[in-house]
This record gives C-alpha cells, structure tokens and sequence, in this order.
C-alpha cells in the first residue's frame, strides 16, 4: 500500500508539472530548452568589459523578450553580474524583481560564481552559496534554489553531493567530466573519445545515462544531469554554422521551419540513447550568447507541424523543471559514486602565487570574524558583530568567493586580467581584513591546548653529523643520510629501532620537466603534447646550511634549477613525527618542477581529502602520470610491509603515484599555454599565463604503520594538517603560517574528529553559526559547547542558515548526531554572567 501511495504521489507530481509546462498528457517524449548564457566574471576579460560589451545587453534583450512572451523562462547561472546589472540599471531593478519571483529570470543556483569545487576551501564553497542567497533576499527576491549549476567547472569534487546537502540543495548538473568529448579541445576525431576507464565512458558506455543520483562520500545523495553535449548544444537552435560563441562566431541566423526541425531531430538522436526517462534536455547558452530570438513561438511552429508524427514534444523550461520531472522517474536511475576527475591537471597548480592570495584571503577574514565576535565577547557586547565591521567584512568576503570561480582560482585568465583586476581585487579586500584586525580591541582570549598527538612525543635534541660526506639525522621517529653533495637529495631513509626502510635513494629530489602545457593542462595529457623531464637539482652545487634553535634543527641547500634560484629547507624534531620540507623560487618559463620521493610503498589506491570528504583513487586515470588534485592529505598504505606514509600540503596542490611507489607533487610551476609540437596552439585554451612571483611550497611526511591506519583515514584531515602546521615547535623555525585557532576559545566540540572550521554571526536569523566538519564521525553524537556565554537554545540548519530542526541543550551543551561531514548549526546565547562585588 506505500508504495502504491508513493507511485501515485509521483505521477500526480509528474501530471501537475506537465500540465504547468503545457505538455500534453499523450506526449510519449518532451524535448526541454533551457536558455541562458554562461558569463564567466573575469576570464578572457576584466569583469567590466564582459559587463559593458555583452552582460548588459543581454540582460537587456532577455528581460525584453521576458516581457514580450509569458511562457519564456530564461536562466540566470550565478548571481555576480546579476548584482552587477542590479546596481548599474535602477530602472529595472522592480522587473527584474518580479521576473526573477515569478521564476521566469530563473536561478540555477544561489552561487554568486559557478564556482571550482576542486582547489577553494569547502567554506569558501558554502559561502559562495550562502551570499549570493543572501543577496537575494536583501533585494526582495525570494527563490531558493533546489539546484546548483556547475556549468563550465573543469571537474568536481567527488564529495560535491556532501557540498550540496550541506548548503540544502538536491540537484546538481555539470558538463565537463574526465574522459568526455568537448569541441576545440583536441586535435582529436571524436571517435577516440570517451577515454576507455573514465567517468564519461562509464555513463555512456555502462550505464547509458546522463541522468543519475550521485552518492558523496558520507552518503549524501543528489540528483544530477550531465551535459554530455555541452552546456551548449542547442544554440544553434535557430541557426546554420559552427557556433555561436562570443570569441569567433561562425553562425548565420536560419528560422525556417526545416531547419528547427532538423536541429531537434538532431538534438533528440543525440539525446535518446542515453535517457532513462521520457524526457531529454537540450542546453541553449555559449558563453555570453544573445537570446534566441522568439524562442518560445519556434517551438510552438514545430509542436503544431511536427509533435503529430514525431510524439516528440518541444518546451522552453529551466533545467529545474526538467530535473523535477526526472524525479519522478528516479526509481529507473543508478546511484552512483562518481568522481569526475582528471578532466585537466594543468590549473591544481598554475600561477600558486596567485592562489595563495585567494586561501590568505579566506583564512584572514575567518581570523577577522572570530576576533571581532571574541572582542564583543570580552567587553560584554553583544555577541555579533558592529555594523560597519559586518559591512566591510561583507564586502571582502564578496571578492573572496568570487575567486573561487572556475576561471579565477584556477589562474586560467591571462596575465592582463590577471594583473589588471583579480590581484587588485585581492589586494584591496586583503587590507579590509587587516584593518578590521588591527581596529579590533584586543581581547584576552585563553590560549587553546594543541592538539592530542597521535603518537608520544619525547623532548630532546635532534642527533646530527656527517658520514662518508653525508648529513646524518636520527631523531626517535626516523633518521635519514642527506646528501649535500647532490643538491640535498634524501639518500636513504629508516626506522631507528627496527631498520625498515622508509625511503629509497633519490627521494625529495627536485625534478625539472619541459612542459608544452599551460594553463589547464599538462602537456601529457593531449595529442602532440609534451612533458619530459630535462634536468634535476642534484645534477647543480648547492651551498648547504645547518642551524639549531630552539630544538629545532632546520637544513638548507642554496641552488638553481634551470637558471632560476632555489632554496630547499628541511626542519627536524626530535620529538615531532613529521619532517617538514619547503621548496622557494620560481619555476623557469615552460617547466613544472616536482619534488619526488621512492616511497617503495606498493599500492592499489591513493585516499586523499577534497572539498567534502575524502575519497580513494587509483595511481592512474587516464594520463600517465595521473596528477591527482589534493586538499592538504595523502595516505598512502602498504598492507604487505606494514608500512603506512602520509603526506600533508599546507595549500591544495597536485600529486601523483606511480607504480613502484614513486611519489611526486608539483612544487613549482609556469607552464605558459597549451602548445602542440611547441607552437600550435589549442583553441579551447587561448590564455597564456606567467608566473611573476616567487612561491614558497611546503610539505611533509609522516611514516606510520599500516595497522594504524587500516586503508583509510582515521586522524581527521584537520588534524594532520594542524600536527604538520605546529611541528617543529618553536619560534624562528619558518613554521607555515597556520591562522590562528581562535574558534576553541567561542565553541569546543567533545570529540576530536568533529573540528571547528568557522564561527560567525549568522546572515539570516540571530546568533551565531558555526561550522563542523568530520571525516570518520558521520551519524556520531557530538556535543557542541559554547565558551563564557551560556546556551539558551540550539538549531540544525544549512549553510545557507534555514533552519531544519531544533536541537537539545542539556548542561550548556548543543547536542547533535553529524548529519554528513558538514553541519552548520545556529547558537543562541545568552547574556554574560554578572560579575559580582
């Protein structure tokens, strides 16, 4: 009887839709139309030119046609030039409005970008989400999207479901995946294309489905379209050419009654194979494309001539509608565990510099926001932020998640932009978080305890001297022979008190690779690319330098790699598990610059951290070598020799495992532009990049055995890099700049495995909220317990603050059982204690 109930529910659910769509009851197959147009902020240009030659008068013409036709719907990716359009034409801001609340200027996402989901911060993430909603509702505008539209994004986090749950969305869509055919992107016929082995081959090959529930790794699931056509297949709708986008098009205008019919004869012969459902969807929206004009009478013209032989009905509507009708089909699609990666390689690492500007930024205004709350705390305010500090904080977290755009974080634009906006961009919101800082008064925040060590850490001085020419280090966790005369290679690693070996001859070497890549892409990983390796440190002198202090025992080498200045630096603590490595320079024009390492591990998959969980992958994936997008975490384990080793970034980088147990990361890079054969360039890849600047890469390893470990991660990825972060101890020891762990004097959680990553004052609603994360506590109980302010009462709610359920608070505790790997929860406190005498 359920489920009769359930099926019943469903097809009342599908008729309802159908019915608001106008599709007739007998239709056998609906063909949707989802216009838009894919507005990157500031790729190829400053986001004021995208602005003042395209953005405007597309919005213009859309809001034109919005009024002309009532059935049209046209789609809104992100809310960036959305706000942009708002501030510059007043006069439309009451239409736009209403357009957008009568859900025809429909919202694919809350996102103020459609952002990278593989290199910003899962908090960078959810606030991207989270102001572009609030933005919303600060103008009268009141969708809340369901859906999160990642159109053009190269590749995502496989844990993007655990994301979206978080932020309460259940439908996604993304376009470029690993393996797929995309136009102008090789020199490749498309019969070679899905690549044999990855994501694309598995959904057209095996499943046969662009239509599927995507499980995260905690479980999470979404409802998520692939657009294995593009994000523009149907743009040429109305037109005969090659395409219609904004940098070259080649496309006359044809509204013939033959050749619309043709085109969605075309578009459903593509689409059909691969749909479980009776509908199929059809994208309309290159990159900064002008409407169709008329779009909705086009296919009213084909319904009237064409839907009575065909059966095949043809409907403008947002990719929503479509996916809501899916729904009620979802019965017929595979639950998958997807990751859609490698697409590319080349962007985890291109310009760091740049990069690093986008994670101090985030990291700065996290610091800002605590500081300003334990300010409020400490002179007995109220427990929120002052008006105009709220203010200027908005505004630079406005710059902060527009950087996690697929073409900004990614350092995919070319130097003009590059130099023009986003640096300055950064630059200017940097120093509103620094001035929030320094006109805080100070407040006396109780120093939080380190970190429980996973292993016992014994005091004492690092043991050091030279044997047969090399630098002999033993401490109680490892020792090691550093060979000075070979550019400060590691020679040999082991175990002191059972001899095992730990590392092989040749490991921390710097290797230099001619690299025809750029930008996206490596030059391996396309026809008549190249990525070769040219030279090594070892094979130049390098001035060695050793120093104690304070415990420490730091170890540098001087040098040059291709022409250009090196310093490598290694830091060792006696009582420390970790050995921590810095790389400082600048990679040469044309080359990537890895440190490598011959681990001797034998391994059948790599388990690494990504936006939203952790997640297992195998050594190769299509390229070899796979380079592999990496948070701050990697595990590598060994069952057969009981021997474990994990390597912690302190910044999201790119690693790669070969068979044998080579291990390499990308250290420094400054691949120019994709080339083939050294001058050909790739279309799909116009921008060309160099790096300016200087980086400092640091790393670490930790050798552990397997049993610690069993195959997966067990110490949260927070902790490790906390552990990586604070050892060596001591001042002076060029310890990475880890932001300061204010969240443990606002709010504390019982449980090591649940970490704190952000306090602020809520956005919606009163309070505060603050963010958990775990790895290994899914479904746990965990109370959450809030310093010198008692509790008075509790929420569960999402990262876009809607609250979902109450919680208990028992003893000045929240109490809650982790919903995923992230869960926002609202605190309201109450006044402070009074003081007595």
């Amino acid at each position: 009887m359920p489920q009769e109930t359930d099926d019943a529910r469903l097809q009342e659910a599908e008729a309802h839709l159908r019915h608001k769509l106008g599709i007739p009851d007998d239709a056998r197959q609906v063909i949707l139309f989802a216009e838009s147009s894919h507005w990157d902020p500031n790729w190829l240009y400053t986001s004021e030119e995208y602005y003042d030659r395209f953005v405007r008068a597309n919005l213009d013409t859309a809001i034109a046609e919005l009024l002309r036709e009532p059935r049209r719907v046209y789609s809104i990716e992100c809310i960036f030039f959305l706000r942009l359009y708002w501030d510059r034409q007043p006069e439309q801001c009451e239409t736009v409005r209403s357009l957008v609340n009568e859900g025809r200027l429909r919202l694919t996402s809350s996102g103020v970008t459609t952002a990278d989901t593989l290199l910003p911060s899962a908090e960078a993430i959810l606030r991207d989400l989270l102001l572009g909603q609030e933005w919303l509702r600060a103008q009268g505008m009141t969708p809340e999207p369901r859906l999160a539209y990642f159109t053009d994004s190269f590749g995502c986090s496989p844990a993007l479901p655990s994301l979206l749950q978080a932020a309460g969305f259940d439908r996604t869509s993304i376009t470029r995946i690993d393996g797929m055919y995309f136009p102008a992107c090789d020199y490749e016929p498309a019969g070679r294309f899905p690549r044999a082995g990855s994501s694309a081959d598995r959904l057209l090959n095996q499943e046969r489905t662009l239509d599927f529930v995507w499980s995260g790794p905690d479980g999470a699931e979404v409802l998520c379209h692939w657009n294995a056509f593009t994000y523009f297949q149907g743009d040429l709708l109305a037109y005969r050419g090659l395409n219609r986008v904004y940098l070259l098009p080649i496309a006359v205008s044809d509204r013939s009654e033959r050749n619309v019919a043709r085109r969605i004869r075309q578009f459903a012969r593509q689409l059909r194979p691969y749909s479980r459902t009776p509908y199929l969807f059809c994208p309309i929206g290159v990159d900064f494309v002008a409407p169709t004009p008329d779009l909705v009478a086009l296919l009213d013209r084909y319904n009237q001539r064409r839907y009575p032989d065909t059966g095949l009905w043809a409907v403008n509507a947002g990719l929503d509608d479509y996916l809501a009708l899916v729904e009620t089909h979802r019965d017929r699609l595979p639950v998958l565990s997807l990751d859609p990666n490698p697409y590319w390689t080349g962007f985890y690492t291109a310009r760091p510099a740049l990069k690093e500007r986008c994670y101090e930024l985030v990291d700065r205004l996290l610091e800002a926001e605590q500081r300003a709350l334990l300010a409020g705390l400490a002179a007995a305010e109220s427990p929120s932020l002052p008006g105009s500090t709220a203010a200027e904080l908005e505004k630079a977290w406005w710059t902060a998640v527009s950087a996690n755009h697929h073409d900004f974080i990614t350092g995919t634009s070319p130097d003009r932009v590059v130099e023009e906006e986003q640096i300055p961009w950064l630059e200017r919101a940097r120093a509103t978080a620094d001035a929030v800082l320094d006109g805080l008064t100070p407040a006396q925040v109780p120093q939080p305890k380190p970190p429980a060590a996973p292993r016992s850490r014994p005091q004492g001085r690092v043991r050091w001297g030279y044997t047969e020419g090399r630098l002999r280090i033993e401490t109680t966790h490892y020792a090691l022979e550093i060979d000075g005369q070979a550019g400060g290679y590691i020679a040999r690693a082991w175990q002191p008190a059972t001899g095992q070996e730990l590392l092989g001859p040749g490991s921390n070497e710097l290797i230099s690779y001619r690299d025809s890549g750029g930008l996206w892409r490596m030059g391996h990983e396309f026809l008549g690319g190249r990525f070769k390796e040219v030279a090594r440190a070892s094979q130049y002198s390098a001035r060695l330098e050793v120093e104690e202090r304070d415990g420490v025992l730091e170890v540098s080498f001087q040098g040059k790699l291709d022409g250009q200045p090196l310093q490598r630096t290694y830091w060792f603590h006696n009582g420390s598990p970790f050995i921590r490595f810095r790389v400082e320079g600048r990679a040469a024009p044309g080359r990537t610059v890895t440190a490598r390492f011959e681990t001797g591990l034998s391994v059948e998959h790599l388990v690494m951290d990504q936006p939203g969980g952790v997640v297992r992958r195998p050594p190769l994936k299509i390229y070899d070598p796979t380079f592999w997008p990496l948070q701050h975490v990697l595990y590598l384990c060994d069952q057969a020799r009981d021997q474990g080793l994990l390597l912690g970034l302190r910044r999201p980088g790119a690693v790669c495992y070969r068979p044998g147990g080579r291990l390499e990361l990308v250290a420094l890079r400054n691949a120019t532009r994709e080339r083939i054969l050294g001058f050909i360039p790739l279309m799909a890849n116009p921008a060309t990049g160099h790096e300016r600047d200087g980086y400092a890469f640091d790393y670490g390893l930790w050798f552990t055995p397997a049993a610690e470990w069993s195959g997966t991660i067990h110490l949260s990825a927070a902790e490790m890099v906390r552990c990586l972060q604070e050892a060596p101890d001591g001042p002076g020891t060029g310890g990475w700049a880890a932001p300061p762990r204010l969240s443990d004097a606002l709010v504390i959680t019982d449980r090591s495995d649940v970490w704190v990553t952000s306090v602020k004052p809520a956005h919606r609603g009163e309070g505060w909220i603050v963010r958990l994360q775990t790895v290994t506590a899914v479904g746990a109980p965990v109370s959450l317990i809030a310093r010198r302010r008692p509790l008075e009462a509790a929420a569960l709610c999402d990262a876009r603050e809607r609250d979902l359920e109450p919680l208990d608070v028992r003893r000045g505790a929240a109490l809650l059982t982790m919903p995923g790997t992230i869960a926002s929860i609202r605190l309201l406190l109450g006044p402070a204690p009074a003081v007595e005498g």
